[in-house]
């Protein structure tokens, strides 16, 4: 499995927010935040879910941590009021109890160690704060993606980088977090012609980290085919919400 260049694909990486109507999402983290609150995103790239985090919060302090220093260029500019960090999150550059709210948005799967970062968000959260991952399942055999018809090698790649929610769940437990839950947070359906896909840029490798993955002759092949065929394309997908909370500190 090949590894997915960030650097290289900051300047290209927004135009999944111009092409997908993501507003479940965006009410999900609204309920999860609340005024007033510190909140970091771990695996914030180029800001758009940061700049929604800020746009709630009445006084903010909102933080965001990305590995690649061209993604956090480009927070820059989305998030102009959000601190920025250059760092990892399973190694998060804070001291204890330093937030209420931690989440990150379709980023968990490009994080080496979830469980390393599951103890440093007990950490860094107060101990009333809660922390929430979104993202793809593709262990449950319910998402129908034209990109795992033609490229089947991105979902065996997607199915050893992503943790299925069940075990996101057993992890957030088993590290101290309580009242775990899960929830389908957007679900996005679409069908798009093939002479449509390729005029808006779906066909570009750089539109989704699942065709970076992939062997070049991978691409090859499932390119040619898909040209081929010239198919309608079709994609019904889940992105779930995993939400963890620090249980509260019993007075003796």
């Amino acid at each position: 499995m090949q590894r997915v260049d960030y650097e290289g694909v900051a300047a290209s990486y927004d135009r999944r927010y111009a092409s997908n109507d993501f507003d479940d999402i965006a009410r999900c983290l609204s309920a999860f935040l609340a005024n007033g609150q510190s909140i970091v995103e771990l695996g914030c790239g180029t800001g758009h879910w940061l700049a929604r985090a800020g746009s709630v919060q009445q006084h903010p302090f909102v933080v965001g941590l990305d590995r690649s220093s061209a993604m956090l260029a480009h927070a820059r500019h989305a998030a102009p009021d959000a601190a920025l960090v250059r760092g990892t999150a399973d190694s998060l550059p804070w001291s204890s109890a330093a937030f209420d709210r931690a989440f990150c948005v379709n980023a968990l799967h490009h994080f080496g160690d979830p469980l390393a970062v599951y103890r440093e968000c007990t950490r860094v959260l107060r101990r009333s704060g809660s922390f929430m991952t979104i993202g793809l399942d593709p262990h449950t055999n319910r998402d129908e993606w034209w990109i795992y018809d033609y490229f089947p090698t991105a979902l065996e790649a997607d199915r050893r980088r992503y943790p299925s929610t069940e075990t996101i769940r057993s992890d957030l437990a088993s590290v101290g977090f309580v009242r775990v839950e899960t929830t389908v947070a957007q679900r996005i359906s679409a069908v798009l012609a093939f002479e449509d896909a390729e005029a808006q840029g779906f066909l570009d490798r750089r539109s989704t980290s699942q065709l970076l993955l992939i062997s070049d002759e991978q691409w090859a092949a499932g390119l040619e085919q898909l040209r081929r065929e010239r198919p309608t394309l079709r994609a019904d997908l889940r992105l779930y919400a995993t939400v963890g909370c620090i249980a509260e500190v019993q007075a003796p």
